[in-house]
């Protein structure tokens, strides 16, 4: 349809423009993230937690070769998703996650580390794994990916 024009699309015309539409937005969109992702950085969250039980120097190594997993493996997933570009994270749509990271995984970290109760890194791991999860789930409802 012409931009200037006081014509009226007719209807095939009109289902033309609409295709054209979702054939560019389907080329565009945000691919949605897989299922494997979630559980990868479940995993991952859990066993960094669950390294704290270790003795010190394999604690650190389990520690930062985790971190750089997470960070890693988010990167290639979230910013730089295959068939798309660099994307910026969606601060909206993350917070709920982060607070829920915040308290259900700081809280007994913090209180492992204060107390001195090792255990509590194993409740830390399991919430960890568990946020993740759950977070997933509801990402890929979102998408009805599941």
């Amino acid at each position: 349809m012409e931009t200037g024009s006081d014509r009226s699309p007719g209807r095939d015309e009109a289902q033309a423009m609409l295709e054209a539409a979702r054939r560019a937005e389907a080329e565009t969109r945000n691919p949605p993230l897989p299922w494997g992702f979630f559980i990868t950085q479940a995993v991952l969250l859990a066993a960094i937690c669950s390294a704290q039980l270790l003795p010190l120097g394999a604690s650190r190594v389990v520690t930062i070769l985790g971190l750089v997993a997470v960070v890693g493996v988010g990167m290639r997933m979230v910013f730089t998703r295959p068939g798309y570009g660099v994307v910026w994270p969606d601060g909206r749509a993350a917070f709920p996650y982060m607070i829920a990271m915040m308290i259900l995984v700081g809280v007994p970290a913090a209180l492992a580390v204060g107390l001195e109760v090792s255990w509590l890194w194993l409740v830390a791991a399991a919430l960890a794994g568990v946020t993740t999860l759950e977070m997933g789930r509801r990402y890929r409802k979102a998408f009805r990916r599941d």
